[in-house]
């Protein structure tokens, strides 16, 4: 890395959520910058740091009530320096001196996520709406047909106009111009976090009225969009070759490589923090990342602890104000004849060096900045450590009851199950405000879990308890001080089911946390955009009485990543999947009266035809169904499966054959005689003992998948299947000699 930083902790809040940090503007004075921040605890504390000394100039109240969900500065001139703050679906306005000046209650039923404030105007999104308040009155209401995830205003037509832009999970990023979207921009994967850059990053200067927005997605990579009244245009994109964590804040405000361009920093939801840089060909290049061991919820910048040069802050999950300062930054005595970053020599080619040794006067600077820091501290314990004992003796002299204690302790967890498609599995994510003890999985369906390199946890599966409908039971015991953990596995199609995490963490009394996820009968299936129309499809269609609204609620208990509600001022809707399994797609259109499903895998259809009849029968809704087949889409979507199907058991033959093998080779030694094929076995066999391990239910899973596709296919198309016929079935599909074309003339009954 080309870059050198030190890591400064400031303060602790509660916990927090994304986008409720703020540094505010330089004074006149030319003091360091203010940094306001809220929890989730309700309260609100404005501070700097000056010559090492930490001062608090105001600090709210906690209030269970006012959870802050949203932290920013105003933008008009006389508002640059004023703090308003959403809680629930109230905002407020308050200076820098912490008194409150203005207070709008907006009668909204969703929590406000996410504000903006420019002079009389008041931008405000939720979880699907997005509202334009204009002197406490409303201006405009946007209602959108996926859920808001991030928000920004930009003077896209002047200085004096700011248009709102969501990030949506459906995949869109939308400019708004009142009520009326001007236009869509798709995006590659499902935006979560999005950041307006004043200083666009365009080297050549090839788009200067284009305005720069930034935009992280839930699959870990970064886009830069460049937008314009009418139109917009990708510009630079940041890929995740290593899997990284979603990008959950994104700030470019600080040139802390000293190249005329200010540089990205991106923090993601699995801890990770990068600085990136922007080359003059418009590429990205990474000059410094570190990775905690927390979400980053919110980033911004300037002149923290210093006047000497700017740093970046951070706000994480569980409460900690991080800055990372570069040489001759941080917590250091100001000193005039100390080197500036900026006046350093230059590397090769020219380019200013951003890593450079720190001299002997900084570091005793910044050493006795440090332990003037550690002194601090170690008074703030002791001073804590008091009132624990108090309360504690207080608590003991009142007969309080331990029970009590451990419900109303103090115990935040977010979590998050989420489809990797690459490698057709869910990961669910836990993060807690406290370190976590265990970890206990249930859940009403057969899961295989899979391991996680990262994790600090031992797996202990327990055998599934059948009769109270528990068939998969695990625990995750933590052996290290760990707020994070992820549980990774994989799923069959096919049925409903439910997922529950019971989370108990390192504290005494214990409590417990339960989170709970729905699996879906097509969980593995992801939304796109477009339907390749070229493939071998099956048609089914269902029609009856029943109302737009009843068909999208079969659609969402169905498929994961569909709005809970129709696209406003549709009667009906039009999505497209895929499988990340197997890549087949799927189409749903529907409206009153009439649901067309297209899919070139009969299985997809058969679990949708499955799950219809259920709900209307309990709905006691009478409907008709029509199944179109296609013996081209069934030999495409057996081809599909059988490259996979070949090697599973080809794994599996040579895995049975391995111990064997290696038995002989502690009898004889020389094994020259065996044949080519045994060596390499021998030779390869930690690495097939490895792979056997992760999937040793993958063989019957590919075996179930093309059982499951016959049934489908005969019973859709009114063919009456013996039950003698699938022992035969399986025992082809298990036989390494077998072929496709053999199998395909035994699901055609050719055989």
């Amino acid at each position: 890395m080309e870059l050198e930083l030190f890591r400064q902790d400031l303060i602790q809040t509660s916990t927090c959520a994304p986008g409720t940090l703020a540094v505010l503007p330089l004074t006149e004075e030319k003091k360091t910058q203010k940094v306001a921040v809220g929890d989730l605890s309700g309260v609100m504390q404005c501070f700097s740091v000056k010559k090492g000394e930490f001062s608090v100039s105001f600090k709210t109240l906690p209030s269970s009530a006012n959870k802050v969900t949203s932290l920013v500065l105003g933008r008009g001139k006389a508002q640059r320096d004023k703090m308003f703050v959403a809680a629930g679906n109230q905002i407020k306005g308050v200076n820098k001196k912490g008194k409150e000046f203005f207070r709008f209650n907006t009668q909204l039923t969703e929590t406000i996520r996410r504000i903006d404030i420019f002079e009389k105007n008041i931008w405000s999104a939720g979880e699907y709406v997005h509202n334009h308040f204009i002197e406490g009155r409303d201006k405009a209401l946007y209602l959108c047909p996926d859920r808001i995830n991030d928000a920004e205003v930009l003077p896209l037509p002047g200085p004096a106009e700011l248009w709102p832009v969501l990030a949506c999970q459906d995949r869109y990023v939308r400019v708004l111009r009142g009520s009326e979207v001007r236009y869509e921009a798709p995006t590659p994967a499902a935006p979560v976090s999005l950041k307006y850059v004043v200083d666009a990053h365009d080297p050549q200067r090839r788009f200067p009225n284009a305005k720069e927005v930034l935009y992280g997605t839930d699959t870990g990579s970064l886009v830069q969009l460049l937008l314009e009244p009418e139109s917009a245009r990708q510009g630079f994109v940041l890929p995740n070759p290593k899997k990284q964590g979603a990008i959950s804040a994104v700030y470019s405000g600080i040139d802390l490589t000293k190249t005329g361009m200010n540089n990205i920093v991106v923090g993601r939801e699995d801890g990770g923090v990068e600085v990136l840089e922007v080359e003059e060909t418009g590429q990205l290049r990474t000059v410094y990342s570190v990775k905690l061991t927390e979400s980053i919820n919110s980033l911004d910048g300037g002149f923290l602890t210093g006047l000497l040069a700017q740093e970046f802050v951070m706000h994480t999950f569980s409460g900690k104000v991080i800055s990372y300062a570069p040489p001759g930054g941080g917590l250091l005595v100001s000193n005039p004849e100390a080197p500036r970053p900026g006046m350093l020599g230059g590397a090769l080619g020219g380019r200013p060096r951003a890593s450079v040794h720190v001299p002997g006067a900084e570091e005793e600077e910044r050493r006795a900045s440090y332990m003037k820091q550690i002194e601090r501290l170690r008074s703030e314990i002791s001073v804590l450590k008091q009132e624990i004992d108090a309360e504690r003796t207080r608590f003991t002299q009142r007969g309080g009851d331990t029970a009590l204690l451990a419900m109303s302790a103090p115990f935040t967890v977010q979590d998050k199950c989420k489809l990797e498609p690459d490698e057709a599995c869910y990961v669910l994510t836990i993060e807690s405000a406290v370190p976590i003890f265990t970890v206990a999985i249930q859940s009403n369906t057969q899961l295989q879990m899979l391991d996680v390199p990262s994790n600090v946890a031992i797996l202990s599966r327990s055998p599934p308890d059948e009769a109270n409908g528990n068939l998969t039971l695990a625990t995750y015991r933590c052996q290290d001080a760990t707020n994070r953990l992820a549980v990774k596995f994989k799923v069959r199609e096919g049925r409903s089911a439910s997922l529950s995490a019971f989370v108990i963490p390192a504290i005494s009394p214990k409590a417990c946390c339960v989170v709970r996820h729905t699996i879906r009968p097509l969980c593995l299936h992801q939304r796109i955009t477009q339907m390749d129309t070229s493939r071998p499809t099956n048609e089914l269609l269902i029609t009856g009485s029943f109302a737009s609204g009843d068909v999208h609620s079969w659609v969402t208990g169905l498929l994961p990543d569909v709005p809970p509600t129709l696209p406003p001022g549709q009667d009906g809707a039009s999505y497209v999947f895929q499988n990340t399994l197997l890549g087949t797609q799927l189409l749903c259109r529907y409206r009153a009266g009439e649901a067309r499903f297209v899919s070139d895998l009969v299985s997809t259809l058969g679990i949708i035809h499955e799950h219809v009849m259920r709900e209307a029968t309990a709905a006691k809704l009478r409907v008709s169904v029509s199944f179109n087949p296609s013996a081209q889409s069934l030999q495409h979507s057996v081809a599909l499966v059988w490259p996979q199907l070949e090697k599973q058991r080809t794994l599996k033959k040579t895995y049975n054959m391995l111990e064997g093998l290696q038995e002989i080779k502690m009898q004889d030694g020389d094994v020259s005689y065996l044949t080519d094929e045994y060596r390499t076995i021998l030779e390869r066999a930690d690495k097939i003992r490895q792979e056997y391990k992760e999937q040793p239910q993958h063989l019957d899973h590919l075996v179930a998948l093309i059982k499951d596709l016959y049934l489908d296919f005969c019973k859709l198309s009114g063919v009456s299947t013996p039950k003698q016929r699938l022992p035969a079935l399986e025992q082809l599909l298990h036989d390494t000699s077998s072929t496709l074309d053999q199998l395909m003339e035994f699901l055609l009954g050719q055989r």
